[in-house]
């Protein structure tokens, strides 16, 4: 899900934990990272599709509206500045 950009995608299929495949299971190692992988999760996608943003609510994360408030707040410092300045 993409709240803050209204997108998602759906998809269609099946899954399937892999346990018996050396070969896959080395495959998905990250040498960046110490554990060793003993499952993979196999999705075998039959179909998929990308909703219409309608009926998905725009929701942004506390760190996205701080980011966004911020120069709306420094805007009004300088005008509350200005104020007492002038006043």
């Amino acid at each position: 899900m993409d709240y803050a950009n209204r997108r998602r995608i759906k998809i269609w299929g099946t899954a399937k934990i892999v346990d018996d495949d050396p070969e896959l299971l080395a495959r998905l190692q990250d040498n960046d990272y110490d554990g060793v992988p003993e499952q993979a999760l196999v999705f075998i996608v039959s179909a998929w599709d990308v909703n219409c943003p309608q009926h998905i609510p725009q929701l942004f994360d506390q760190e996205q509206v701080g980011n966004m408030m911020a120069p709306l707040q420094a805007r009004i410092a300088d005008l509350e500045a200005q104020l007492q300045i002038g006043g």
